[in-house]
């Protein structure tokens, strides 16, 4: 069998949020003070994405840190029984409201935009509809914002849609951030890339990065037989594989390092960091091809 990882070498990790509102739509801060918050916390990038509210990322003077294009876009009300937000990013201009999610999506990168589905579980959106999506780069597979509802974890949105087709499918970390003291550096994605707005895109259209509300993975290797991650001290490391299964567990009282060999069987691998402190850091999915898929025999 062979391991299709979307993670290269070198893995040179940059932290940023992709996902933040100011006072232009639902924020408190102007956009100002929200790009110096961000940028004395050391975060490496930051994407500014009111509602309805298209930002270039030029207007302001983020110092050392980058700031990317952004929009939080919206599906046109009364249009479905039930209303969910696509996040744009890197796009060269403002996107209207469509009639659909799949027509955000397709709108967003017409605009030369990545289209990110925005907090699933937080629309209470249906899978199928989910399921029935195309184009996007991401989802969020963590909305630091919708904890306090608690649903900001979407990751079963992957295990439903993975087991049922294996498609490339990658998930952010991000805050939502709209108050500052409520909802500031809850969530965030390492991006493997140069510090600059095309490579970092770039990563994530390749899903060359993982989503994090705490731990670190400092390094993601895959060999032919196996997947092994070096982490900071975690309470456990668990592999999932169809339908949200675990297939092995690494626990103890400070686990630094995990490994999974495939045994044949599985359609994809993800794994998940989860600390002392209750925080959880997840790997975008490995895929697993028999070995006659991947040599044609």
């Amino acid at each position: 069998m062979r391991i299709v990882s979307p993670y290269t070498n070198p893995q040179l990790w940059l932290k940023g949020n992709f996902h933040t509102h100011t006072n232009s739509s639902d924020g408190l801060d102007t956009a100002e003070a929200v790009v110096a918050m961000y940028r004395d916390d050391n975060y490496d990038f930051l994407a500014i994405t009111d509602h309805r509210e298209f930002h270039d990322g030029k207007a302001q003077d983020a110092g050392k840190m980058l700031v990317i294009a952004g929009q939080e876009c919206h599906i046109g009300r009364d249009t479905e029984a039930f209303e969910y937000h696509v996040v744009s990013l890197g796009a060269k201009r403002h996107v209207e409201d469509q009639d659909s999610g799949q027509a955000i999506i397709d709108e967003i990168r017409r605009a030369g935009g990545l289209p990110i589905v925005a907090h699933p579980r937080w629309s209470y959106m249906p899978y199928e509809v989910f399921d029935e999506l195309e184009g996007y780069a991401a989802f969020e597979v963590y909305n630091g914002g919708c904890s306090d509802v608690d649903r900001a974890n979407s990751s079963d949105y992957w295990d439903w849609s993975l087991t049922r087709r294996a498609r490339p499918m990658w998930g952010v970390g991000c805050d939502d951030m709209h108050k500052p003291a409520h909802d500031f550096a809850l969530g965030w994605t390492w991006v493997n890339a140069e510090k600059d707005e095309a490579s970092i895109l770039s990563a994530i259209e390749r899903g060359d990065f993982y989503a994090s509300g705490g731990p670190r993975i400092e390094n993601i290797r895959v060999d032919e037989s196996g997947i092994t991650l070096y982490t900071t001290s975690a309470r456990f490391v668990k592999f999932l594989s169809r339908e949200g299964t675990v297939v092995k567990w690494a626990e103890g009282k400070h686990v630094k390092s995990a490994r999974y060999e495939p045994v044949g069987g599985e359609t994809y691998v993800r794994a998940e960091v989860h600390a002392h402190d209750g925080t959880i850091a997840w790997t975008n999915p490995f895929f697993i091809e028999a070995e006659d898929e991947s040599t044609g025999g």
